[in-house]
């Protein structure tokens, strides 16, 4: 079943750009996005190399009970993931990817707040993200929702307080 989630308000995805929660069966979908993503693409997702016969597993890895991965679809086609990975208690990460011929026009944006909800409404206390240093896109995208990013070993690790954020009383990212 394909059912479609309602953006955040104010980040709402470009025309014709549906969002939704991918399953066991989407796997093949989450992995055509995976590794057709560009070069650069693909080292800013993982933070590093991967090789393309090493992700169809991570994608069965990524797609089971806990973990949410919210999906940009258009025309059939995943143009951008989100992915929730609860890391502790009440600690979760978030990963993005975005096909390179969509940046820069808000898929971003709206996957983010997505998944910034769902941490927030399954009652987590922060949202960790993490980066290389030259991921400029991501570090922006953190920022915009609130993220403290640090720089540490090359890497740029920011949190976001879920408590601060107030989607019941607006129905937006406050």
């Amino acid at each position: 079943m394909r059912t479609a989630l309602q953006p955040v308000s104010g980040f709402r995805p470009p025309h014709g750009v549906t969002l939704r929660i991918l399953g066991r069966v989407d796997i093949p979908l989450l992995t055509a996005h995976l590794t057709g993503l560009d070069d650069r693409s693909r080292h800013d997702r993982f933070n590093g190399s991967i090789r393309l016969d090493e992700i169809a597993g991570y994608a069965q890895r990524c797609i089971q009970p806990g973990v949410m991965v919210i999906a940009a679809e258009q025309d059939g086609e995943v143009i951008g993931v989100a992915e929730l990975h609860p890391s502790d208690a009440d600690i979760a990460e978030a990963a993005f990817s975005v096909s390179d011929h969509w940046r820069g026009r808000g898929v971003g944006a709206a996957l983010f707040a997505l998944i910034l909800e769902a941490a927030w409404s399954r009652g987590l206390a922060f949202l960790d993200v993490s980066t290389h240093a030259d991921n400029d896109a991501m570090k922006r995208l953190a920022r915009k929702f609130g993220a403290v990013l640090a720089f540490d070993h090359g890497e740029s690790t920011g949190r976001i307080d879920l408590k601060a954020l107030d989607f019941a009383a607006s129905g937006k990212v406050a």
